[in-house]
């Protein structure tokens, strides 16, 4: 029976997580759209009402993780993967603030000026590289594929290749120019969205991380590949 009540939980973690994984995509999906169409105010009522799920979701799971540890006192290999459950769901509920910041700096963001097109391009990239980052981070945990958790990994130097650059990107535009208060907050705008579309490529890459940790028992943070 105690087998039996302990399968049952882990089944309740699994399917917390797929849904909360579901709504962090459904999050980068509205993000491609607001950033094609930022007048769209529909798109901006399903960001917050994901948000709220995400949360929830958060919360629930983190007691979930408690409650399991607590009442089954799960061997080695089940401790490993409720802990990455926690590890992975912090970085899901990470990545759910961030594209709400970059839904909203893109709603009081002008891409569609001249100046802006190689900008709204470089944008554009690196959302598709995070997107699939974290569409293939999410896929690694969930089949236990150490593999494609290091293809995540090694991802993640063009995602800070992309955010220099847009740095750069921006000094070029802007350097000789006598700017206006507009275009002060537009050059703001465009770099929060950057920066934040860059750290939720660190967390997917801390989600491969914790596939690994799962996989082979090796902690691969912070540079440690022993």
């Amino acid at each position: 029976m105690a087998i039996n009540m302990k399968q049952k939980q882990l089944e309740i973690l699994l399917h917390d997580f797929e849904l909360l994984s579901k709504t962090a995509l459904l999050q980068l999906q509205i993000v491609t759209k607001v950033l094609t169409d930022n007048a769209n105010a529909a798109l901006y009522e399903d960001a917050e009402s994901n948000e709220i799920i995400i949360d929830r979701l958060e919360i629930k799971i983190r007691e979930e993780v408690v409650f399991t540890v607590f009442k089954f006192t799960p061997k080695a290999s089940d401790l490993r993967k409720i802990i990455t459950y926690q590890d992975i769901t912090t970085n899901l509920e990470r990545v759910g603030d961030m594209l709400l910041n970059v839904i909203y700096f893109l709603r009081e963001t002008d891409l569609s000026s001249s100046d802006f097109v190689p900008i709204k391009k470089l944008l554009q990239d690196m959302l598709q590289y995070v997107s699939e980052m974290l569409r293939k981070a999410i896929i690694s945990f969930s089949n236990e594929d150490s593999y494609t958790a290091y293809q995540v990994i090694e991802e993640d130097d063009k995602v800070d290749a992309l955010f220099h650059r847009s740095g750069i990107l921006l000094q070029d535009i802007y350097a000789s120019k006598e700017l206006t208060k507009k275009e002060i907050i537009q050059i703001i705008n465009v770099n929060s969205i950057a920066h934040n579309l860059e750290r939720v490529g660190d967390s997917a890459t801390n989600i491969a991380e914790s596939t690994v940790y799962l996989t082979e028992g090796k902690d691969i943070r912070h540079g440690n590949k022993e």
